[in-house]
């Protein structure tokens, strides 16, 4: 099946359902903010879209209750110009309805892969829309989302792809439907998206067109009137000859699809997929005064988060196999991501992408070598710790703020698939069960991705009302599972690993290394300082800061590559808030930055300062010495360039070898 002829298609991701009933699951069509729609193939062969709600609509009563109506109301209804229910599921713990869907192309991707249609096909589609329109509207339902994608073309004519499930068909009135429907004709006879293809659409359509477009929508034409002007009931709505070869190629392409085997669900799929929408329903049930789980069942799957897209041997199932720069999922940003202050930044593993957070950032990511926002998947307030990248792929984890009641906030960890779009929440290592079966919910404190790709760990820690609870939880990517846990003495801090077995974390003065295969302690470091670490995985080191000092250390053999006095670490009245530190070991630099409050004894005079070196290891030179602006916040390496946040919490991009700054994005 070529990109060409199924553009719209998507590998159907591991941790997706397998199947919705009897319906077995083949390829991802798309989704919208509520729901995900899937290629599917009932027991009989033929094609269908299944309907699925996203995650974290499922879990929200309103939005499942208002999805089960909307499927309910068409349920049953006939008509040949309007796809038809033909089953669903409204008691399972994720609702699904089943949609008829005609082998053939949707609108959008007929256009754009063959250009727009040629004039005797227009009056086909046309209509075919309008009486698909008129028979909603007798019913006294809209639409609410018609647009070439959801137009569907079959050799037998064209025909609306639903009878209005999206949430949007709550709010839409029959006049936004010819709105849209002329926008759909629109592009049809220009390839054009939205109004602007007008002048390529043929003059004995055109003033119809601009009759739907009129400002005042009580004088659009009704789509019944449509129907009327382009002919009647009784016109023909037959594709013209030389349209069909076009139309038979798509759909020979699926028949291929559909007469392959069932996908077998990776192991535990189904559960996962159940598991996720389960953990995020618990999650709602965490109260203040103790983070109580009251329901085992959902227990049982939590650990199972959903996944991206695509898999392939070489890569686990959590993670897209595609790279940054294959394209991204997650909507665009729509905030001038540029005039929102940042605390940290991170490039991806192939160094295309630039991840932005800060208090009020929350996460953007850019395009940083065209200065352009990518997406801005959490906004102020949101994300509160740096974020990582997976070494394989392109997705990115930070710890998160989630509200799950009224001025109850609770921490959870994230991950962004880029190329997938796929945004899931991982609860981290949960406590043993009270007597009464209940559980707390202990926040996430921190996140790490294996070198390897295969691992993601998770720390939580507490200490709520005299309970300790400090842990870490190995997820396995390529299950979404929970399978292993540490139970840590200190509360669990930063975590980074050394390599694909090891893991550092950072507790309560002490940094730990974990065999996370064994749950052996291998090594322990004392008397660090501050909350962060970082590690070079290819080379067996760690840096922190510890004594005073920023401390290089090779692990091999114990000793220190190199050490860096901190002389102005502790000039304050608290203890020093470490930020960062980020080490580029084929340059030989080591970056460190952190939050100082000064020492006034009247708590009005005291400041609190921004603090930062740059250190060459070679000459012991520190690059930022009176010049600490640029970086002060924290900085980023990558192979051509140096990505640095500034006092005021602008990310600048910097020359590696003059430190000048090049430009700063926004």
């Amino acid at each position: 099946m070529s990109r060409t002829d199924l553009d719209t298609m998507r590998p159907l991701h591991p941790h997706a359902p397998p199947s919705a009933g009897p319906h077995h699951l083949l390829a991802h069509l798309g989704e919208d903010a509520e729901t995900r729609s899937y290629l599917g193939r009932s027991p009989d062969k033929a094609p269908v879209r299944v309907v699925i709600p996203r995650s974290g609509s499922a879990i929200d009563p309103s939005v499942r209750s208002a999805f089960v109506h909307r499927v309910k109301s068409a349920f049953g209804s006939k008509d040949p110009y309007v796809a038809s229910i033909v089953d669903a599921d409204f008691d399972s713990p994720v609702p699904w309805a089943v949609i008829e869907r005609p082998l053939g192309p949707n609108l959008a991707d007929l256009v754009r892969n063959h250009g727009p249609l040629p004039t005797a096909a227009l009056h086909p589609l046309a209509l075919a829309t309008a009486r698909g329109l008129a028979a909603l509207h007798s019913a006294r339902r809209a639409h609410g989302s018609l647009a070439p994608e959801n137009v569907l073309i079959s050799e037998d004519g064209a025909l609306l792809a639903d009878p209005g499930l999206t949430s949007t068909a709550n709010d839409a009135a029959p006049a936004d439907d010819v709105l849209s429907w002329a926008s759909v004709l629109c592009f049809a006879s220009s390839g054009t998206p939205g109004t602007e293809g007008l002048d390529e659409v043929p003059l004995q359509l055109r003033g119809m067109i601009d009759a739907c477009l009129h400002e005042d929508a009580d004088l659009r034409p009704g789509a019944a009137d449509l129907v009327n002007m382009l002919g009647g009931t009784t016109s023909s709505t037959a594709w013209p000859p030389e349209q069909i070869p076009v139309i038979e190629t798509f759909a020979d392409a699926m028949r291929r699809l559909l007469s392959d085997d069932p996908p077998s669900p990776a192991p535990g799929g189904r559960g996962r997929f159940l598991g996720m929408t389960a953990a995020a329903l618990a999650l709602t049930l965490v109260v203040a005064s103790g983070a109580v789980w009251g329901n085992d069942r959902l227990l049982s799957a939590l650990g199972g988060d959903g996944a991206a897209e695509g898999e392939t041997e070489d890569a686990p199932g959590l993670i897209t196999e595609a790279a940054c720069a294959d394209g991204y999922g997650l909507p665009e940003a729509e905030a001038d991501l540029g005039d929102l202050p940042a605390t940290a930044a991170v490039f991806s593993p192939d160094g295309d992408v630039l991840a932005v957070t800060g208090g009020e950032q929350g996460l953007g990511l850019w395009d940083w070598r065209n200065n352009e926002p990518i997406a801005h998947p959490a906004e102020e307030g949101a994300v509160i710790s740096d974020p990582v990248f997976s070494p394989v792929g392109c997705m990115l984890a930070a710890v998160r703020m989630e509200e799950v009641e009224e001025e109850t906030r609770y921490r959870l960890a994230t991950t962004y698939d880029l190329p997938s779009g796929e945004i899931l929440d991982h609860l981290g290592a949960l406590p043993e069960p009270r007597p009464d079966g209940s559980r707390r919910l202990v926040p996430v404190s921190s996140v790490d991705f294996s070198p390897d790709g295969r691992w993601m760990a998770v720390g939580t820690s507490t200490e709520y009302q005299l309970v300790r609870d400090h842990s870490i939880g190995l997820v396995d990517l390529a299950t979404g599972e929970t399978v292993r846990t540490f139970n840590d003495e200190e509360a669990t801090g930063d975590l980074a690993f050394l390599d694909a077995t090891r893991l550092a974390a950072y507790g309560s003065g002490i940094v730990t290394v974990w065999d996370v295969e064994t749950g052996e302690r291998l090594e322990t470091i004392r008397n660090v300082q501050g909350g962060a670490i970082t590690t070079i995985p290819d080379r067996n080191q760690i840096v922190y800061v510890g004594n005073g000092r920023l401390v290089w250390r090779d692990l091999t053999d114990g000793s220190d590559i190199a050490t860096f006095l901190m002389e102005d670490y502790s000039e304050g009245v608290f203890t020093p808030d470490l930020r960062s530190i980020a080490a580029d070991a084929d340059r030989g630099l080591v970056h460190v930055s952190w939050v100082q409050t000064t020492d006034e004894e009247d708590p009005d005079d005291r400041e609190t300062i921004l603090r930062a070196h740059l250190w060459e290891v070679e000459s012991g030179e520190d690059l930022l010495a009176g010049n600490e602006d640029a970086m002060a916040r924290g900085a980023a390496f990558h192979p051509e360039v140096i990505a640095g946040v500034d006092r005021e919490g602008r990310v600048v991009i910097m020359d590696p070898d003059t430190l000048e700054v090049i430009e700063t994005l926004g």
